[in-house]
């Protein structure tokens, strides 16, 4: 079994939101690459990003963000949220050590 722990970004903090409500947020962390790296100093091998806002907005706004988390950690990320380009995936696989584009 592969467990994956998740990062939900609103506002570039990690959030979780309570019956799925943008205005009922509770922040857990203000440092997305701090809490992806204590996912990996936890032993997880794998991470699970959605920007929330992105998905609300049709486009990626946490994209700072997203990009600390990418160039913390080493493990495989799945990202989602206001992706919708393939520019929009080349801008996210830069920030990927060993990924050529």
């Amino acid at each position: 079994m592969i467990l994956y722990p998740a990062i939900d970004l609103k506002d570039g903090q990690c959030v979780r939101l309570l019956h799925g409500d943008m205005e009922k947020a509770t922040v857990f962390n203000t440092s997305p690459a701090d809490q992806a790296q204590r996912f990996v100093k936890d032993g997880f091998s794998w991470l699970h990003v959605v920007d929330l806002n992105g998905a609300i907005e049709g486009k990626s706004v946490n994209t700072a963000a997203v990009e600390t988390i990418l160039e913390s950690i080493s493990i495989p990320v799945q990202l989602g949220g206001g992706i919708r380009t393939l520019e929009d995936c080349a801008r996210h696989l830069a920030h990927v050590d060993g990924v050529m584009l």
